[in-house]
């Protein structure tokens, strides 16, 4: 079939595709939902854009015969540009991407700005373009582009907007519920991100995703047992890779061990018959044995490092990809460094790909900095770990984010490097502060807070932003918790003024 002007490549497979993307970008990417026992498209394509393999601009078009709601949630929650359902015609295909090819030769200048990492840019060609009158048919589409590049630059308030007007006229808008509820989310408004969660479990498009949403919340506010009621709600077979994980770590939390175990070994093998998920199941269950021997005394870790070089062994077998033999090496050599075999682990790091973090996975970027921090190499373990922040605000799946989150808070706890982060995040806060700049400067001093819970000033920080915005809930905080965390903590004579002054200020407003 000829498109447009288009040259058109076949890849039988999501490994085809990636190893072609190596070398060529793409304008546009046709994608079926099941490509047989492995990763489905949507998975495929999530990896791949997080890993930088697809261009910001590169369109993506969904076909598939599966109707059942959850799989076209599933895709509708990635946005594609659009969704074709079998069986279709040779015809509406043609039309379809003869649409799609018009929004894109409208929004051209867009598109490149995006590929050149210019985002306010493009959000200024849109709003001249709106200015200028868009086409009838193309509104739609420009809305939906126009609302997610407001929401990556954190002008999230003006991105809700769009997705309330949208709901306003159709409740039933997939993608405009899931934006309000990621908008909600990074606004820190999480008993409204809740209740509009709570409302789509009842949805067959939605059910799993916003029960894994709500898993993740309960993660964050640290309600274990919550984490495994919303994930159980979830068909075993169907629990994603993040989901499984999620599980398991909440069952860590709450001494549940062999649970744990026995989640992720039930995952694998219900995976032995395609390698690419046995893999991944594999390196998790790697990593969660290192995760315990990391947590037990130097005497009693033969045996989970034992069975953690086993997996990796495993899973790095016959593998010509250097973002998983990254992988492998950097968990063989923390291996080594819970072994307190430094030079073993110091020779893990030897080969050229070692050094190259561009695709690298936060989990990974996470390990990377223990080993070298354990090698002596404090500044880079730091440089790893802030790599491995930034890189997690582009993950899109919310359980992915939140376990990252997780791996990379504990990991700079353990290696004594979270207060120096949380100055340098507090610094920016404060900026944004100055600049009148509430909501991003209250996500800034909340990150600071949680990373140095014991430094009473980035919590007064945070409480006098909430009370310049006008917000009686952030986050985990609502404001009269937030006043009782800071009360309990020690505090030097001018932050106890401080406390006292915003504590009225508090009850004026009240």
């Amino acid at each position: 079939m000829s498109i447009a002007n288009l040259s058109v490549s076949s890849y039988t497979s999501g490994v085809e595709l990636k190893a072609a993307l190596r070398k060529q970008n793409f304008e546009l990417i046709i994608m079926d939902y099941h490509l047989g026992e492995g990763k489905t498209g949507v998975e495929w394509l999530q990896s791949l854009k997080e890993a930088g393999y697809i261009k910001p601009s590169t369109g993506v078009i969904f076909l598939t015969s599966d109707r059942s709601g959850q799989v076209i949630g599933r895709i509708m929650d990635l946005q594609p540009d659009i969704l074709l359902i079998k069986p279709y015609t040779i015809a509406s295909l043609s039309r379809q991407i003869k649409h799609y090819l018009h929004y894109r030769d409208f929004v051209k200048n867009v598109l490149q700005a995006l590929d050149n990492k210019q985002l306010e840019r493009a959000i200024g060609v849109i709003r001249s373009k709106i200015k200028e009158g868009i086409p009838p048919r193309l509104v739609s589409d420009i809305r939906k582009l126009y609302a997610r590049l407001l929401y990556e630059n954190g002008e999230i308030q003006r991105a809700l907007s769009i997705y309330d007007d949208i709901l306003s006229r159709s409740d039933k808008v997939l993608w405009a519920q899931w934006g309000k509820i990621k908008c909600q989310y990074s606004a820190g408004q999480w008993p409204e991100c809740k209740e509009q969660l709570s409302s789509m479990v009842n949805s067959s498009l939605a059910r799993d995703e916003a029960f894994e949403w709500l898993a993740s919340l309960s993660f964050e506010q640290h309600s274990y047992e919550d984490v495994e009621k919303y994930l159980e709600q979830i068909k075993f077979s169907e629990l994603s890779l993040p989901a499984a994980k999620l599980k398991s770590l909440a069952f860590q939390k709450q001494d549940k061990v062999v649970e744990a175990i026995d989640l992720l070994q039930k995952k694998r093998a219900l995976h032995r018959s395609a390698k690419d998920r046995f893999n991944d199941f594999t390196f998790e269950l790697a990593e969660f044995y290192l995760l315990l021997a990391e947590d037990s005394p130097q005497s009693n870790r033969e045996e989970s490092l034992s069975q953690a070089r086993k997996l990796v062994g495993i899973a790095g077998r016959n593998q010509s990809d250097s973002q998983v033999l990254q992988k492998r090496d950097y968990l063989l050599a923390f291996s080594s460094v819970l072994d307190d075999d430094l030079e073993k682990a110091a020779h893990f790091l030897d080969a050229d790909y070692m050094e190259n973090h561009l695709r690298t996975e936060p989990a990974t970027l996470v390990i990377a900095a223990k080993v070298h921090h354990s090698l002596g190499d404090e500044r880079k373990a730091g440089e790893l770990l802030l790599m491995a922040k930034q890189k997690n605000s582009d993950v899109q799946g919310i359980s992915e984010q939140v376990m990252n989150d997780e791996s990379i808070f504990s990991g700079g706890e353990r290696l004594g490097l979270n207060h120096e982060q949380a100055i340098a995040i507090n610094d920016t806060g404060t900026q944004l502060f100055i600049e009148g700049l509430f909501s991003q400067a209250m996500k800034h001093f909340y990150d600071a807070f949680q990373l140095s819970p014991e430094t009473a000033a980035f919590g007064l920080n945070l409480l006098q932003c909430m009370i310049e915005a006008d917000t009686a809930v952030y986050r985990r905080y609502g404001i009269h918790k937030l006043l009782d965390t800071l009360s309990e903590l020690p505090l030097s004579e001018t932050n106890r003024g401080r406390l006292e002054q915003l504590t009225l200020l508090v009850q004026e407003n009240s």
